[in-house]
């Protein structure tokens, strides 16, 4: 079976598999808490899991992220960012300042 990347899924689809490895359901809010407030990146620095669950979490997901490999910033503020993923492929992004708010 081929990892899937937990960041792939929403909070509802996260609890669904956990539960399928016996996992409740606060265990995969806390998974949510660790992913993207406090924004780890290994498994193992999920110390409030117990170490059955983050070997669930191991075996059946990757925990990929970005990094940024390069910004252009222009004096309108718009900015453009190149980042590198795990694969190391490369994708392009623009964040846009309007009057009414951000646009990416």
């Amino acid at each position: 079976m081929t990892k899937q990347s937990i960041y792939g899924l929403t909070l509802v689809q996260l609890s669904e598999r956990l539960a399928e490895y016996g996992c409740k359901r606060s265990q995969a809010l806390r998974v949510w808490d660790w992913l993207y407030r406090k924004q780890v990146t290994s498994f193992s620095e999920m110390l409030d899991l117990r170490p059955e669950v983050r070997q669930v979490l191991e075996s059946n997901f990757l925990l990929t992220s970005l990094g940024e490999h390069d910004r252009q910033e222009s004096r309108d503020g718009t900015i453009k960012f190149l980042f590198k993923l795990h694969d190391d492929h490369l994708i392009e992004t623009v964040l846009m300042r309007h009057k009414f708010g951000l646009s990416v």
